[in-house]
């Protein structure tokens, strides 16, 4: 075995994984080998993502370890040695907290006002500025751009009101003006209308007006415009009584005066007023205006008459008339003016109608005249005279009118035909005829008699019945009306 001196040495470093010691046990004297590299401690970090507390470049010395130690990186935190402690201590008073993050926490919680010993927190810092408040003072925003209260709001309707002048709000109560009333309580304000008359015009815009079943009325009394729950409008003066079982919707005019509605002013240009419905809608037929005289109440009361009077003139004016006018039409047949009454068995009958040729047909009853000055009266009839003779043709458009015979003698028991044209002849017309005789000799009469009626003409007959002498050359006149069956 060589000697301990005569080997050579082995450093710490240099130590491999078969390098070993030889070991003796006492007891069995057997020989075992323990592996060097096991007597060296192996150094680890076991945190994640720590710092190592030993520097690592120390560890290929297998005879140290060189740990690190511990500095504060400012002045907030303080590291210090205790009883072989390291003490690490926070310093409050250097934190800055500008520079923390108080989104999810705030970092005051509560604030001791009995041990505030500083000054009154500026506005800036988030304070009033002010060390007291008033009972019943708002704060407000002043012309310093600070917090100020205002003056005690000790009493009624009292509110905080804008003020121009100097930039913040008056403490302040509601001034009434006229025809208002305003009442001030412990925390309310009550506004009501106190309106006996108007200074101006009332617009009520889009709103409407709740009369509540009162008047409007000239003195403030229970007549003139009054409407009534059911929705029909009266028109009332002081004298008569409203009645409130009528229909809905209409106007009732009431009252002791003999004229109810007048329109148009006296003192201005009197131009044409009409009454009409409401024109219709589109494809809607228009609405039927009727005006009815007043049905009797009962018992054997008479009925109201119902008239129209057109307007009497001044002086030399002449009056106006009762004009009935039937509605017209663009291509469709216009309307007709009809008279109409009541039968026996109550059914309304037309009796007369003028239709839209200006035809006039009495449709029921007979056309009866009393009393006349001129009876019936035809201005449209006309006059022809016969030219050559006797059977001379002769032409006239008129439904009445004279044929002046030829101014010829007709001999004694001769008669003469002609041809009568006339547009108005129907061949269902009766045809009247008269004769004028103006014959001045031999006493003779002369007749006149129709026949073979055709549409558009006649044959007109002559006759002398005189047995013997001619008439005179006078001439005679034979008179005519045409009566048409059909229009």
């Amino acid at each position: 075995m060589a000697e301990i001196t005569t080997l050579s040495t082995l450093s710490k470093t240099s130590v491999a994984s078969t390098d070993f010691l030889l070991v003796a046990n006492s007891s069995t004297k057997a020989a075992k080998k323990l592996q060097l590299q096991t007597l060296f401690p192996a150094v680890s970090t076991a945190g994640t993502s720590s710092q190592e507390l030993y520097t690592s470049a120390t560890l290929t010395n297998k005879n140290q370890i060189v740990f690190k130690g511990l500095k504060s990186a400012d002045a907030k935190v303080t590291v210090t040695t205790a009883s072989n402690n390291l003490v690490i201590t926070l310093v409050e008073a250097q934190i800055d907290l500008n520079s923390c993050d108080n989104s999810s926490a705030g970092f005051l919680k509560t604030i001791n006002n009995s041990n505030w010993s500083g000054t009154d927190l500026a506005v800036v810092n988030g304070g009033t500025g002010l060390s007291a408040i008033t009972k019943g003072s708002v704060l407000y925003a002043n012309d310093t751009d600070t917090i100020a209260a205002t003056a005690a709001m000790s009493t009624n309707g009292q509110l905080l009101i804008g003020n121009a002048t100097n930039g913040y709000p008056s403490v302040a109560t509601l001034t009434q003006g006229a025809n208002m009333i305003i009442t001030n309580g412990a925390g309310t304000i009550t506004l009501a209308a106190s309106l006996s008359s108007l200074a101006a015009n009332l617009d009520t815009g889009s709103f409407n007006i709740d009369l509540n079943t009162n008047y409007i009325s000239d003195d403030g009394s229970d007549r003139g415009l009054y409407v009534h729950t059911n929705g029909k409008v009266i028109l009332n003066d002081s004298g008569s009584t409203l009645t409130t079982g009528d229909a809905t919707g209409q106007l009732n005019i009431q009252g002791t005066t003999t004229t109810a509605i007048t329109i148009g002013n006296s003192g201005a240009y009197q131009g044409a007023y009409d009454i009409k419905t409401t024109t219709s809608g589109s494809g809607t037929a228009g609405a039927k205006l009727q005006i009815y005289g007043g049905t009797a109440g009962g018992g054997n009361s008479a009925g109201g008459t119902l008239a129209l009077f057109g307007g009497d003139a001044t002086g030399s004016g002449n009056a106006g008339h009762v004009d009935l006018l039937a509605g017209d039409s663009p291509s469709g047949t216009p309307g007709s003016v009809l008279l109409r009454t009541h039968t026996a068995g109550g059914v309304g009958t037309t009796a007369m109608t003028v239709d839209s040729n200006q035809d006039v047909t009495v449709n029921a009853g007979s056309l009866i005249i009393t009393g006349a000055t001129e009876g019936i009266v035809h201005t449209n009839s006309g006059t022809v005279t016969q030219a050559t003779d006797h059977t001379t043709g002769v032409t006239l458009n008129t439904t009445s009118g004279i044929i002046q015979l030829a101014a010829v003698a007709l001999n004694a028991a001769t008669n003469a035909e002609f041809t009568f044209t006339n547009s108005t002849i129907q061949a269902d017309s009766v045809i009247l005829l008269t004769v004028q005789d103006e014959n001045t000799t031999n006493n003779a009469q002369l007749t006149a008699a129709v026949h073979t009626i055709a549409g558009g003409s006649c044959k007109i007959t002559i006759h002398n019945p005189a047995a013997t002498g001619a008439t005179s050359t006078t001439a005679s006149k034979i008179h005519f009306l045409v009566i048409n069956n059909s229009v």
